[in-house]
C-alpha cells in the first residue's frame, strides 16, 4: 500500500543491552519500514547477549553534552547536541502525554506492581536536575491498567500507550531482547504521537533490591527514556542508563547520569507554561480495550485503578477531554497500523 509522502514511518536507531560476560558489546542494530500515515518505530533495548560492560556511575565523567536523541531517520541519533539536516528529533511536542499497564501483568508480577514501577520510572526522568532547581517540561500521567495487551496503533478508533509482557517473543532477530519500545510519529516534524513498551515475559525478572537479576525497573527506565524521544548513549558512556547494553544481576540504570540528564533536559526545557493537569488524551480518544473489544463509533475512558469502564460517544471526547482529565485517569494512546489492513508501519532498534 502506498505511502502518503507527508507521513510514512521512519527507522529509529536500534538499541540493545545485554548481559555482561567479558568484552566489548556488538554495536547496536537498527532497522525500519515504511507505514502510511504515521511512524512506527520498536526501540530494542534489554539483550541478553553475554557481554561485559561497566555500567558502574563511578565510571569515568562524561561530557554533559554526550547523549542521543532518536530522529525519523532510519539509522542516524542525533549525538552530542547536534542536529542532523533531514532528520527530525522526535519528542512529544505538546510536552503532555500518557501511559497504561496492561491488567495481564507479567510471570509473577501483579499489574500494581508493574505499574508502580512505570511510575517511578518516568519519575525518575520526570526530576532530572535541569539546573537552578528546573526540571524537564513534559507531564508523563498514569492512565490506569487496560485491557489490551498487544502493540497497535489505531487510524479510526481509540489507543493506548501500553506497557505489556509478551510471552510469545517472537520478533525476529530479537530473541536476546529484554524489552522493545515501539513509538509513532510524523515523520516530517518528530512528533510523537503513540508509544508502546513490551517486556520479554521469557525473562527472568526481579522487582527487588537484593537477589537482582534483571532488574524490571533499571529495563523500564531504559524504555522510558526512548519512550520520551531519547536514543542510545555511544560506546564512550557505558555508565548511562540509554547505553545499549545492560549488565545482569546489577541495578544501576535505574538512576540518570549526567548525560541522561542533558538530554532529557534538552528534549523538554524547563517550561513555566506547563500545567500538570493537561490532557493526555490521544488523537483518537483513549480505551483500555484494543481495537477489537472497542464498539465501533465510541471510546472508553476508564477510571483509574478500575477495569470498568464508561463509554463515551467520540464526538464528544473534543469537548469533554479536558474536563475528564479531573475525573478519570487515562493513557495516552499507541499508534499503530494493523498488519492486517496493511498499515502498520515499524521500525525497529536493537
Amino acid at each position: 500500500m502506498p505511502t502518503p509522502a507527508s507521513l510514512r514511518e521512519a527507522p529509529l536507531p536500534s538499541v540493545a543491552l545485554t548481559r555482561a560476560a567479558g568484552g566489548a558489546g556488538p554495536p547496536p542494530l537498527r532497522s525500519a519500514s515504511p507505514a502510511r500515515y504515521a511512524a512506527r518505530v520498536r526501540t530494542r533495548s534489554l539483550a541478553l547477549v553475554a557481554v561485559a560492560i561497566a555500567v558502574a556511575a563511578s565510571s569515568a565523567p562524561t561530557d554533559a553534552s554526550a547523549y542521543c536523541r532518536s530522529t525519523t531517520c532510519k539509522k542516524i541519533d542525533a549525538c552530542d547536541a547536534q542536529p542532523v539536516d533531514g532528520c527530525a528529533e522526535l519528542a512529544w511536542t505538546s510536552g503532555c502525554t500518557g501511559y497504561s499497564v496492561s491488567l495481564a501483568g507479567g510471570p509473577n508480577l501483579d499489574p500494581q506492581t508493574v505499574s508502580l514501577l512505570a511510575d517511578v520510572a518516568f519519575d525518575t526522568w520526570k526530576k532530572a536536575d535541569c539546573g537552578g532547581g528546573k526540571h524537564p517540561g513534559f507531564v508523563a500521567q498514569n492512565l490506569g491498567p487496560v485491557e489490551c495487551d498487544a502493540v497497535e496503533y489505531n487510524k479510526h478508533a481509540a489507543n493506548a500507550n501500553v506497557i505489556l509482557f509478551n510471552g510469545d517473543w517472537e520478533h525476529e532477530g530479537m530473541a536476546n531482547t529484554y524489552g522493545l519500545t515501539t513509538t509513532t510519529f510524523d515523520p516530517e516534524t518528530g512528533e510523537l504521537i503513540g508509544a508502546d513498551i513490551e517486556l520479554n515475559a521469557n525473562v527472568d525478572f526481579t522487582v527487588s533490591d537484593e537477589d537482582v537479576r534483571a532488574d524490571l525497573l533499571s529495563v523500564l527506565t531504559h524504555e522510558v527514556g526512548h519512550f520520551l524521544g531519547m536514543g542510545h548513549a555511544d560506546a564512550d558512556h557505558p555508565e548511562a542508563t540509554m547505553y545499549p547494553y545492560y549488565s545482569e544481576g546489577t541495578a544501576e540504570l535505574r538512576s540518570l547520569t549526567e548525560d541522561d540528564v542533558a538530554g532529557i533536559c534538552a528534549i523538554y526545557p524547563p517550561r513555566e507554561d506547563l500545567d500538570e493537569t493537561c490532557n493526555p488524551l490521544p488523537r483518537h480518544g483513549f480505551s483500555p480495550q484494543c481495537r477489537d473489544d472497542q464498539t465501533e463509533g465510541d471510546c472508553t475512558i476508564a477510571e483509574v485503578g478500575s477495569a470498568s469502564s464508561e463509554r463515551i460517544p467520540l464526538g464528544a471526547l473534543a469537548v469533554l477531554g479536558a474536563a475528564l482529565i479531573h475525573a478519570a485517569r487515562r493513557r495516552t494512546p499507541g499508534r499503530r497500523f494493523t498488519a492486517r489492513s496493511g498499515e502498520r508501519s515499524r521500525s525497529r532498534t536493537r
